[in-house]
Parts: structure tokens; sequence; C-alpha cells
């Protein structure tokens, strides 16, 4: 199978039908980023159809890591699930339906790659749920930070009042991402 094709088809139908679908330049990046650091355990907030998933478990898949994702959305969950099976990779990705909120406490960790994409407002609690689950040098990624800014509702205050380091890189055009080694 031509993945390349496969993940371009899949990033015009997220266009086409509005799914909120990471920038192939964020996913380039992110996708490096991994490369880089080599988390074992990788976990994402908001999979959407799988997009970024795809992108993070290909690169995590070369070195036997592994991701947990979680996603609100039924509709959104279950052509993730048909994308990973058609694409391999069931053996990298642990998918999870449900509310974040409430899923976050109970998962085990540590993961050393977090990627924060669900809904924005929720930015600083999903932070604050995941923030004793990475363990020192690992990342934390927020993304659309410069766009939805206002949306995340406390974010800032959050990594004020904790004087948590954090530098804000303008991936994309109009948006980029807030990242965070946890020290």
């Amino acid at each position: 199978m031509d993945v390349k094709k496969y993940l371009d088809d899949l990033k015009e139908y997220g266009i086409e039908n509005s799914i909120p679908n990471i920038s192939q330049l964020n996913a380039a990046f992110l996708g490096q980023l991994i490369a880089l650091k080599t988390p074992q355990r990788i976990l994402e907030i908001g999979m959407a159809n799988g997009y970024s998933t795809i992108h993070f478990a290909l690169r995590a898949q070369k070195y036997s890591g592994k991701i947990v994702s979680i996603e609100f959305s039924p509709n959104s969950h279950a052509q993730a699930l048909t994308h990973f099976s058609n694409l391999g990779l069931n053996d990298v990705i642990t998918p999870i339906l449900g509310n974040a909120l409430d899923l976050l406490p109970t998962l085990d960790g540590p993961f050393e790659f977090v990627f924060i994409d669900g809904m924005k407002k929720r930015s600083r609690d999903f932070l604050e749920l995941v923030w004793e689950k990475v363990p020192e040098g690992g990342i934390i990624v927020i993304d659309d930070v410069i766009k939805f800014h206002d949306k995340m509702v406390g974010l800032w205050e959050y990594l004020e009042d904790r004087k948590i380091s954090h530098t804000i890189l303008p991936i994309d055009g109009d948006d980029g991402i807030l990242l965070i080694v946890k020290e």
C-alpha cells in the first residue's frame, strides 16, 4: 500500500469534511520530534479520524513505541479504527473512545510524549491531568495555541502560576504549538 497517498487522501478528505486534522507541516515536525526522542509510550488526546495518530505510529513502530489515543466522537473513532486497520497499525495504537477528562485519571503512565489536541477550552484540564504521568525530560505538545489562544481558558495562568517553562512554535502560517520539555 502507498502510505503517503493514503495519508494525502485522508488529509484531503479531512479538509473536504471539516475534520480538524493537524497540518501536513505540523505532522512532519511532530514526526521528526518523535523520531528524535523515541518515546516508548505516546499519549494523544483528540485523534479525530486518526490522521495525526497514523503519522506518530509510523515513526513509533520503527523502534517498537506504542500510542494510546483518546477520541470523544464515536464517528471519528470508528473512522480512525478503519484507517489503523487498513495500514496495519493495530499493534502500535491503542484507541480509546470516551471523554479524556474521565479517562486520563485511569491511565497508567509514564508517557514520554503527549500530544494534546482535544477540546481547546479543556487544554488546561488535559495538561493538569497528564502532568504527573510525564517523566522528567518528557515532551508535552499542545496544538492550535495561536489561533485558539483565547479559547484555552486558564491554560496561560496555569503555566504562569506553576512556572512551567514552555515555547510557542509557529509551525503553520496561521497557527502553532506549545512545547513543554518537563523539567
